[in-house]
C-alpha cells in the first residue's frame, strides 16, 4: 500500500513546477532570514505575509534549505506527509482487523483528491497528517493522551487555522469512548486539553499581532492588519458567505468566470458528481461499515463517522470560498469506514458482501455516467462489479465478489492517475479523468488547466534586474499573483501592493507615491484585464509605458496582457 501511495505521489512530481506560486514565493522569501521565516513573509522585504499560518511553509522552507530551493523540494514534504498518512490510517484501523486496515490504506492511497493534494504545495496534506496523529493519541483513551491530541490539533490549526477544529468533536468522542476514567477525571483532563488547544492554536497568531505593526509584515488577506482577524474572517466566515467572488486569472472581457467550485450548497451538495468523483467512490461501503462495526469498536467508528459528518456538514454549507481540494480532509474517514465495511461484510458472508458491492457499483456508475456519459466504456467497470456482486449473491460464494471488488477499484485509480498525468490547475488541485481524456468536465477553464502568470518571463526579470539601481523593490504589482513569479525566479523584493487579490489595504496610494519619491520603487506591472482602481490610475497618470520589445518574450493572450510602467522622474 505504501508503494502504491509513493508511486502516485512521487512519480513526475517535478512536472508540477512551483505549484501554487504564491506559496512558493513565500518559501523563497523565508529562506532569506529568520525574521522572514518566523513571520511567514510572502516577499523578501517583509512587506506582507502569506494568508495561511506558517507550519506547512516552515516545513517546506526547511526542506528547501537542506535540499536546495526548487519546485520538487517544496512539493516533496507534502508527498511524504501523504504517504505517512496512509501508514497512520493503517495503524488506526488495524484494531478492527488487518484486512480492514489494508483495504482502508489502499483506498486512501488511491483516493483521487488525496493524490492531487499530496502532489501540491498547499497545506492540506500536513493538516491531515497532524489530525491523524491526534487521532492516534485520542484513541488511547488516557487523560494525558487527550492533552497530546489537542496539542496536535493546535499544530494543525497553525497549518490551516479553523479547518483543524472541525475534527475536534470526533477526537473528543473517540477519547471518551476509548477511556475508562470517571467523570471527574474526564472533566479535569478535558479542561486541561481545552487550555492546551487554546494556547498552542493561538500562540503564533498572538505573537504576530503583539509585534508592533511597523516591525512585521502586513497580515495578508486581512483588512485590519491582524492575524486574529484573518482567522475569523478570511479563513472563517468568508468560507460560508461572499458578496462578490474574485475573477480568475484569465477571464474574457465580457464573461465573469469564477475561480471557485460553483456547486450549490445544500444537504446533497457532496453527492454532486463534480465533487463526489474526488473522494466518494466507496461511500456505500463506508455507510455500511459505520452500521456493522459500531458494536465491536465504538470508539474507532465514532472517530471516523463523526469526522466525516462534521466536515461533510461544513462543506455542504460553505457557500463562500470553497474549492474541491478541501475534500481531502474527508479522505481518511471515508477510506477507514469503507475498509471496515468491506471486512464486516466479508465476515458476514457472500450475501452481505454482494449487497454492499452492488450498492457501491450502482453509486460508481452514477458518478462515472454523469462525468463521462452513460455510453462511455468506463461505465463498464462498475457494471462488471455489479454483475460480480449479483453472481456472488446468486451462488453465495465469495470469489465473484472479489472480482467485483477489483473492478470497483479501477475508476478511482484512473481518477487518481489523472492527477499525475493531467493535473489541471496546480493552485487548486483536483483529479479528473474527463480532463485527462480531453473531455469537458464542467469545471470551467480556470479550474481545468494551469495558467502561467505573464510575469514569469525571463526577459522581463533580466530587464528589471539590470535597471533596478538603488531601488528597494525590484518591481511593484497590484497583487501577489503577478508578484510571485518574479520573487521565485530572482529572490528579490517585489511589492504586492494590494495583497493576494489586490483588495488588501496594505498601504495608501499617497504612501506608495512617497515610496516612489524616495526611490524605493521604479517599475510597476499592471494587468489589462483587471478593474482599474486608485493604484492603477495613479501609476498610469505618473508612469511611462516601457516598450514591450525591451522586456517581453512571452506572447500576450487575447483575454489578458501586462503592461510595464517606469516611474522614474521624467
Amino acid at each position: 500500500m505504501l508503494l502504491v501511495a509513493a508511486g502516485l505521489r512521487l512519480v513526475r512530481l517535478e512536472d508540477n513546477g512551483f505549484g501554487t506560486a504564491y506559496y512558493a514565493a513565500g518559501v523563497r522569501s523565508m529562506l532569506q532570514g529568520l525574521w522572514l521565516f518566523f513571520y511567514n513573509a510572502f516577499d523578501p522585504a517583509g512587506f506582507i505575509s502569506l494568508d495561511k499560518p506558517p507550519v506547512a511553509f516552515w516545513i517546506q522552507t526547511i526542506f528547501a534549505a537542506i535540499l536546495g530551493y526548487s519546485g520538487w523540494t517544496i512539493h516533496l514534504p507534502q508527498a511524504l506527509a501523504g504517504i505517512t498518512s496512509v501508514a497512520l490510517l493503517y495503524r488506526l484501523v488495524r484494531p478492527l482487523g488487518v484486512p480492514a486496515a489494508i483495504v482502508a490504506a489502499l483506498l486512501l492511497a488511491i483516493m483521487p483528491i488525496a493524490v492531487a493534494v499530496d502532489r501540491s504545495n498547499n497545506t492540506d496534506s500536513w493538516l491531515i497528517f497532524f489530525l491523524l496523529l491526534a487521532a492516534v493519541a485520542a484513541l488511547r483513551g488516557r487523560g494525558l493522551s487527550l492533552v497530546v491530541a489537542m496539542a496536535l490539533v493546535g499544530i494543525a490549526f497553525n497549518t490551516k487555522m479553523l479547518a483543524a477544529l472541525v475534527c475536534g468533536p470526533a477526537l473528543l468522542a473517540a477519547w471518551l469512548l476509548a477511556g475508562k476514567l470517571d467523570w471527574r477525571q474526564r472533566l479535569l483532563w478535558m479542561m486541561a486539553a481545552a487550555a492546551t488547544l487554546a494556547v498552542v492554536s493561538l500562540s503564533w497568531a498572538a505573537l504576530f499581532d503583539l509585534t508592533p505593526k511597523t516591525r512585521r509584515p502586513y497580515a495578508g488577506s486581512s483588512h485590519d492588519n491582524s492575524m486574529l482577524e484573518l482567522i475569523v474572517m478570511h479563513n472563517g466566515l468568508e468560507r460560508f458567505t461572499r458578496s462578490a467572488p474574485p475573477r480568475g486569472p484569465s477571464p474574457a472581457q465580457t464573461v465573469h468566470i469564477v475561480a471557485y467550485d460553483a456547486v450549490p450548497v445544500g444537504p446533497l451538495r457532496l453527492a454532486t458528481p463534480a465533487l463526489a468523483m474526488q473522494f466518494a467512490w466507496t461511500l456505500p461501503l463506508a455507510v455500511l461499515g459505520t452500521v456493522f462495526a459500531w458494536r465491536r469498536r465504538r470508539a474507532v467508528v465514532a472517530l471516523w463517522s463523526i469526522w466525516a459528518l462534521t466536515y461533510g456538514i461544513i462543506y455542504s454549507a460553505a457557500g463562500g470560498i470553497f474549492h474541491a481540494y478541501y475534500l481531502a480532509t474527508l479522505g481518511p474517514p471515508l477510506a477507514a469506514l469503507a475498509g471496515i465495511g468491506c471486512f464486516e461484510l466479508w465476515r458476514r458472508g457472500a450475501t452481505h458482501l454482494a449487497i454492499g458491492l452492488g450498492a457501491a457499483a450502482l453509486w460508481q456508475a452514477y458518478i462515472a455516467g454523469a462525468a463521462l456519459g452513460w455510453d462511455s466504456i468506463w461505465v463498464g467497470f462498475p457494471a462488471v462489479g455489479l454483475l460480480a456482486a449479483i453472481a456472488a449473491l446468486w451462488r453465495a460464494k465469495r470469489p465473484p465478489a472479489m472480482i467485483g471488488g477489483v473492478a470497483l477499484l479501477v475508476l478511482p485509480s484512473l481518477w487518481a492517475l489523472s492527477a499525475v498525468f493531467a493535473p489541471g490547475n496546480l493552485t487548486l488541485p483536483s483529479a479528473s479523468l474527463p480532463r485527462w481524456l480531453g473531455i469537458d468536465d464542467g469545471r470551467g477553464p480556470i479550474l481545468s488547466r494551469d495558467w502561467k502568470a505573464l510575469t514569469d518571463d525571463p526577459k522581463l526579470q533580466a530587464f528589471l534586474q539590470q535597471r533596478k539601481g538603488q531601488a528597494r523593490f525590484l518591481l511593484a504589482a497590484p497583487n501577489a499573483l503577478l508578484a510571485a513569479p518574479v520573487i521565485i525566479r530572482t529572490g528579490q523584493p517585489v511589492m504586492a501592493f494590494g495583497g493576494f487579490f489586490g483588495n488588501d489595504p496594505v498601504m495608501s496610494v499617497d504612501a506608495f507615491a512617497r515610496a516612489v519619491e524616495r526611490g524605493e520603487v521604479r517599475f510597476v506591472v499592471l494587468a489589462t484585464n483587471r478593474r482599474m482602481r486608485d493604484f492603477e490610475r495613479w501609476v498610469r497618470a505618473h508612469g511611462t509605458i516601457v516598450d514591450p520589445g525591451l522586456w517581453r518574450s512571452l506572447p500576450p493572450e487575447p483575454s489578458r496582457a501586462i503592461v510595464l510602467y517606469d516611474l522614474a522622474p521624467k
